[in-house]
């Protein structure tokens, strides 16, 4: 399948998945025949009234969620608690709101403030070791040499389990937590090789792997491949920078200090690959040992002083008020394996991504593409 599908098509296929339903399954349901929903959800056919309003009934849906386009909310007026430190570049930025005492009080979410930075909640407590032949890595299926026990320190609730490096895959808890069944979110920060490695231990639902735009998605067996989001990686650097340092030969030559990304991160690849084709050495880059594990941190870094550049991808870039050096355009996508379609969480995990929220929260996010969510990539 195409990364061109139709984007309507795609939340039909989406819709149909999370009901754990089949091509036939569907038809039958809807009274149609399986070949009509092959034709609408290959893009080749666009459906009728009467096909649309079988389906929406068939998949307790409603037509304008399955083939309808997104409709402008209306402007809320709302008092700006803070001014943006740094400030937004651009007309539009992201905000919260929150009403209090009657006003509608917004506040923007640049630099520290577009994560968390504080403990996440935890489901439970108990002792946690770690297997020195494994390294810490995840546990193969089978191995339960790392199995512990431990006590619940929140209620047992339906949890999406979610490995990844993409900044944005923290957007998907607000859908998850308002969809019906409510699902919660537990998003593992990781690199790509990470974050595969616990998809085939079967650690988590999905993995959000991103990789350069013009190479293909390759179809793998059992396994639903779906557009998250586009970005582009390269090299953040300081504002104080600004003019004199415009690639990482300028990085080297003023002795500037980077941090670096893991081993297995495509960040890391990409600065090996530079480095090869300008024949530097490693050992020449300052800071090249060191690690930041997200492309937040990566970023904060940078804007704290701490560190003059690093690879990062250009929302955490200017997210923090950045100079930003492209070096590929990327797509993001989420890796889903077949066998777990029938479940809750995935169920409520393709909903999403057919829904209309997500890719309006990513699209309000400056550096992002919200283009590629929900298409089906490969299958």
């Amino acid at each position: 399948m195409t990364e061109a599908r139709r984007q309507s098509d795609d939340r039909l296929r989406l819709t149909r998945l999370a009901r754990g339903l089949s091509q036939g399954d569907l038809a039958r349901t809807a009274g149609v025949t399986r070949q009509a929903i092959s034709g609408i959800e290959s893009g080749r056919w666009s459906p009728s009234l009467d096909v649309a309003l079988s389906l929406a009934s068939a998949l307790d849906s409603t037509v304008e969620e399955l083939f309808g386009s997104a409709a402008e909310s209306p402007p809320v007026r709302s008092r700006l608690a803070v001014l943006p430190d740094p400030p937004m570049s651009g007309d539009d930025g992201r905000l919260l709101l929150a009403e209090v005492a009657g006003d509608v009080v917004a506040f923007p979410l640049t630099g520290d403030h577009t994560m968390v930075p504080g403990f996440v909640p935890a489901l439970a407590a108990g002792p946690v070791a770690v297997d020195p032949s494994n390294g810490g890595g995840p546990r193969p299926r089978g191995n339960r040499s790392r199995d512990i026990e431990v006590r619940r320190v929140a209620a047992p609730t339906p949890t999406l389990a979610v490995a990844g490096c993409d900044p944005a895959l923290a957007l998907l808890l607000g859908p998850l937590q308002r969809h019906e069944p409510a699902v919660n979110l537990a998003w593992w920060s990781s690199h790509n090789s990470s974050a595969l490695e616990l998809l085939e231990a079967g650690a988590v639902h999905a993995a959000a792997l991103h990789r350069g735009i013009e190479t293909r998605t390759r179809a793998r067996p059992g396994i639903e491949i779906v557009g998250f989001a586009s970005w582009r990686e390269g090299l953040a650097i300081h504002p104080r920078h600004r003019g004199r340092v415009r690639d990482l030969a300028d990085v080297v030559h003023h002795g500037l200090r980077i941090v670096n990304r893991p081993a297995g991160s495509e960040a890391r690849r990409l600065l090996d690959s530079e480095l090869s084709r300008l024949k530097l050495d490693a050992d020449q880059v300052k800071g090249y040992a060191t690690e930041a594990s997200a492309h937040l941190l990566a970023a904060s870094g940078i804007a704290s002083g701490m560190v003059d550049a690093a690879v990062t991808c250009e929302p955490a870039a200017l997210a923090y008020g950045l100079e930003f050096v492209a070096w590929q355009h990327e797509l993001s996508e989420l890796h889903i394996p077949r066998s777990l379609v029938g479940t809750v969480e995935v169920r409520a995990l393709l909903d999403v991504l057919a829904g209309r929220e997500l890719p309006a929260q990513l699209a309000a996010l400056e550096g992002y593409d919200a283009d590629p969510c929900g298409r089906i990539l490969a299958a």
